[in-house]
């Protein structure tokens, strides 16, 4: 290319800058960069060296992720104090990009851990664990085993501003009188579990408690494969380890879906866990 040219074509600008031909006209379009001389009988673009620096800036900033409309105020009014402005606008987007991306990052870890955690070999055998205390949020709604369980679900994340609810999170809860009256058929509660992933809530409905918190200690958990309409007789069992063992109940009852349709078509994998709150008596 000779260094002394004083128009280029599009196709010249495009290879220059390494851009596609396509942005180049929208630039033009959308008064971002106009080229310096338009034939009017061709419609062909040509660029002088006057727009190297003004399509510099635009691809410096681009790749810093401002928009567009964002970078044609600036190139109409430039000024160190707007650039300094609109830097500082960039950082604390990419910021909040970045706190959100470790949100991701941490949501897949947890869930990665509980679908590895549900597939290792849920025996029905009762164990007892330390739990570190557990945010959540609780709706107070009648509920069987076999209820469907879709609507109570979305009322509780409608309520605290959860756009989607997956499994691990959610589950049901049998109050602690029932337990240690051995009435294991309906349950008192359903939950979802904040685990530092949805802390901000966007409204509230009248049927939702507090946020709560579910408290750190031992708890008896069992693991078995099936969903809620199967943890009857599993409750029975870990009532009777739990008396044998020397623990009482203390609390309600969690009871968490890990696998299901959610994950797979196969009911032969659905894996649910049981957790009771217990202490040495």
């Amino acid at each position: 290319m000779n260094a002394k040219k004083k128009y280029f074509k599009i196709g010249e600008i495009a290879d220059l800058f390494d851009l596609n031909i396509r942005t180049l006209r929208y630039y033009d379009q959308i008064d971002l960069l106009k080229p310096s001389i338009t034939d009017p009988d061709t419609g062909y673009r040509y660029y002088s060296t006057a727009q190297f620096e003004p399509l510099n800036t635009i691809r410096y900033l681009r790749d810093l992720g401002m928009s567009l409309e964002d970078i044609r105020a600036f190139l109409k009014n430039r000024d160190v104090e707007a650039m300094k402005s609109m830097m500082h606008a960039q950082l604390a987007e990419v910021e909040q990009r970045q706190r959100d991306l470790d949100m991701i990052r941490r949501k897949l870890h947890t869930r990665l851990d509980q679908i590895e955690r549900a597939q290792e070999n849920p025996r029905g055998i009762v164990e007892f664990r330390t739990f570190e205390a557990r945010r959540a949020v609780l709706l107070r709604y009648a509920l069987s085993p076999d209820t469907d369980l879709e609507y109570p679900i979305r009322l509780l994340a409608k309520a605290i501003g959860v756009r989607g609810v997956f499994l691990g999170m959610v589950g049901l809860s049998i109050s602690m009188q029932r337990l240690v009256s051995c009435e294991f058929e309906n349950y008192d509660h359903i939950f979802l579990l904040l685990d530092g992933e949805t802390a901000d809530r966007q409204g509230r409905i009248a049927e939702t408690e507090p946020e709560t918190v579910f408290a750190s200690g031992i708890y008896a958990v069992l693991r078995f494969r099936g969903t809620h309409a199967g943890a009857e007789s599993y409750y029975r069992l870990m009532y009777d380890e739990i008396a044998r063992q020397g623990y009482e109940i203390i609390g309600d009852s969690l009871e968490i879906t890990l696998i299901d349709y959610g994950l797979t078509d196969d009911p032969e994998h659905f894996v649910t866990e049981l957790q009771i709150p217990v202490r040495r008596k």
